[in-house]
């Protein structure tokens, strides 16, 4: 799986109002941002009240990312 850096790249390089698509699904830009700000706003504030490395939050957050996409594609079974 290519790193997510990948596809957010790509962002700059499109009219803003057009949907960003990888393997027949799409988000807009500003879904995006929305989405990428939330779940950089809930790791920095789970790393303040737990005293927690960002790496290890980002670690985590990658693995749960892996795993549930793993679940979604059938190639894993759900807990």
């Amino acid at each position: 799986m290519p790193p997510i850096g990948g596809y957010i790249s790509e962002v700059g390089t499109r009219v803003p109002s057009e949907p960003i698509y990888q393997d027949g699904m799409n988000i807009s830009k500003e879904d995006l941002t929305e989405l990428t700000e939330l779940i950089e706003d809930s790791v920095e504030y789970y790393c303040d009240q737990h005293r927690i490395s960002g790496q290890l939050a980002w670690t985590i957050v990658e693995s749960l990312g892996t795993a549930k996409l793993a679940e979604l594609k059938g190639e894993l079974a759900g807990v």
